[in-house]
């Protein structure tokens, strides 16, 4: 099943269990499909494609959740984090800062020429893919470098 499928039916479930929240949710997430979709020039949307606009629709809820958080609108701030969990459910799990660091310094034992941050975020990530987050991965690489 597709993420675009997977929404519609978490669509339906919602508004079976009249859970009005959830639902706005997930009609958020399907615009941001669909939105996608018409960028392309197929009609249907790849599932990699449908990744890369959750994982924006989530960057735009941090950013509103700090936001909310600097003008002391915590109730808001809680709104958007309980979104960014119901758009996590249909994203590939990413790995935990444990094993991304146990990754990065296996890496690091195989390439010892990369001793900057930026480029190891980057061969790491292109290994990785959707499995890391890009932000907790540079975390992690300038720890792990002592930058």
């Amino acid at each position: 099943m597709s993420i675009k499928q997977a929404i519609q039916e978490a669509m339906k479930e919602a508004m079976k269990n009249k859970d009005h929240d959830r639902l706005e949710c997930l009609r958020m997430a399907k615009g941001a499909l669909l939105l996608k979709e018409k960028e392309g020039p197929k009609g249907d949307i790849e599932d990699a494609d449908a990744v890369a606009a959750l994982r924006a629709e989530i960057k735009k809820r941090q950013h509103s959740i700090e936001t909310f958080r600097s003008v002391g609108q915590e109730e808001a701030a809680k709104k958007t984090e309980i979104e960014i969990a119901i758009i996590e459910e249909f994203l590939p799990k990413q790995l935990s800062a444990g094993q991304l660091e146990e990754r990065v310094r296996a890496y690091l034992a195989e390439h010892p020429e990369l001793n900057h941050a930026g480029k190891l975020t980057g061969a790491i990530k292109k290994e990785l893919g959707d499995l890391a987050d890009g932000k907790m991965l540079n975390e992690i690489c300038r720890a792990v470098l002592g930058q």
